[in-house]
C-alpha cells in the first residue's frame, strides 16, 4: 500500500505553535478542520510523533505501518484536557470508489468516557450514531462549505456524491495493546475534492 505524505505548510505551524506556546491543549484539533493536524506540533506532543522540517513545510515521518496507514505509539501516556492519550494516526486510503482521510488519537478511555469529558468541549455536540459517537458535517457544493448532518443520516456509510466530514469517538482497534481502549477520529469519506482539503486537510492538496 502506497502510503501518502503528510505536510503541514509552515506558516500554517508557526500560527499553530504560538497558539500553543502556553498550555498544551486540544481545542484545535476538534474543529477537524485545517488546524487540526498542526496539534501534534505542540510541546508535548511534537516529541512523540516524529516530524522533519524540508522546503519550509513540516512532513510527518516514521511511526509504524498500519491496515489504513501510519500511527505512532507512545512511550508513556500522556494527558491532555482530560484524555489520557496513548498514541496518534494518520490514514489515507480509497475504498470502492471512495477516499477515506482519518486521523486522530488513541486513548486510555473507552468511548463512553470519551463522551463524557468532550460533552464539556463547546462546540462537539456528538451524537450516538451507528455504534459510535459522531458530530457528522456534510459537504454543500451549493455554499462551498461543510453544513450539519443529522448523525443517523450517513455516519459510517459511504458517501459518492459529496463527502462527510466526522468527528467520532470509537473503539480502538483490536490490535493494539489493552492500554488503548477508544479512540478520537477526525474523518472525511467519500468524494473529496481540493476545496475540501483545503478546509479541512490542506497537506494532502497535490
Amino acid at each position: 500500500m502506497k502510503l501518502h505524505h503528510l505536510v503541514i505548510p509552515f506558516a500554517a505551524l508557526i500560527t499553530s505553535l504560538s497558539t500553543y506556546a502556553a498550555t498544551p491543549k486540544l481545542d484545535n484539533f476538534f474543529a477537524c478542520d485545517q488546524n487540526s493536524l498542526a496539534v501534534v506540533s505542540q510541546p508535548g506532543l511534537n516529541e512523540r510523533v516524529a516530524h522533519k522540517l524540508e522546503n519550509g513545510k513540516i512532513t510527518l515521518s516514521g511511526g509504524t505501518k498500519s491496515d489504513m496507514g501510519q500511527r505512532w505509539m507512545f512511550d508513556t501516556p500522556l494527558t491532555l484536557d482530560g484524555m489520557t492519550l496513548t498514541g496518534f494516526f494518520a490514514e489515507d486510503q480509497d475504498l470502492m470508489g471512495s477516499r477515506i482521510i482519518n486521523w486522530g488519537f488513541y486513548t486510555e478511555q473507552a468511548p463512553d468516557a470519551l463522551y463524557a469529558q468532550l460533552s464539556k468541549v463547546q462546540g462537539t455536540a456528538l451524537e450516538k450514531a451507528n455504534g459510535i459517537y459522531a458530530r457528522a458535517q456534510i459537504w454543500s457544493h451549493k455554499q462551498s462549505a461543510w453544513v450539519p448532518e443529522g448523525g443517523d443520516d450517513n455516519a459510517g456509510k459511504l458517501v459518492t456524491d459529496t463527502a462527510e466530514r466526522i468527528l467520532m469517538v470509537e473503539p480502538a482497534p483490536t490490535d493494539l495493546a489493552k492500554t488503548s481502549k477508544g479512540m478520537i477520529t477526525c474523518s472525511v469519506q467519500g468524494a473529496v475534492s481540493a476545496a475540501m482539503l483545503k478546509t479541512t486537510r490542506p497537506d494532502l492538496i497535490k
